[in-house]
């Protein structure tokens, strides 16, 4: 059953029209891309335009946003909370089966103050990145790779596994002030 395609605006250009085209590294990910991290970024919110379209796309849409956030470290997750929430995010996305009542207890609990170390930022975030994501012929190949990219990067972050797991623990244990 086929579901729909998804349809890159060009095949090789996926920056703006005033961004630098030279095909580089993104910094954050390591994807070889036109324009590096600028068009790193874009090509990601063209799969999130995609995202609001099909929902098909939209189911998969909050795996694939947390795993380019642990990837995009320093773009996404500069404070403690921010990493904490991506962390968890990709954590019940991929071991919860993204189930909804862990996925509204992360905010829960990091909305107001709590006391969070961010951990060290991990070198190596996953090879697989979301340019092998993006050149797929069908929506269902799509949902397939950004199964398996974000396991790739949650393979990488095996050392924060526990660390992860321990989060969710308290965010669903955490009792909002009233």
């Amino acid at each position: 059953m086929s579901v729909g395609t998804i349809m890159p605006t060009s095949s090789q250009d996926h920056t703006d029209a005033k961004s630098d085209q030279t095909t580089r590294n993104c910094p954050e990910c390591g994807a070889r891309i036109a324009g590096g991290r600028v068009g790193c970024e874009a090509l990601f919110n063209e799969f999130r335009f995609q995202a609001l379209s099909n929902p098909h796309v939209g189911a998969v849409h909050w795996l694939a946003f947390d795993t380019y956030c642990m990837q995009h470290i320093d773009t996404y997750c500069q404070s403690a909370k921010s990493y904490a929430a991506h962390l968890t995010r990709l954590c019940c996305g991929l071991e919860f089966g993204g189930n909804l009542d862990i996925y509204a207890a992360i905010p829960r609990w990091l909305d107001g103050t709590i006391t969070l170390e961010k951990p060290a930022v991990l070198e190596k975030r996953g090879s697989m990145t979301f340019v092998d994501v993006w050149n797929t012929s069908s929506v269902e190949e799509t949902i397939q790779r950004i199964h398996t990219w974000a396991n790739h990067v949650w393979t990488a972050y095996a050392s924060q596994h526990a660390l992860a797991h321990e989060w969710i623990r308290l965010a669903l244990s955490h009792k909002p002030a009233r």
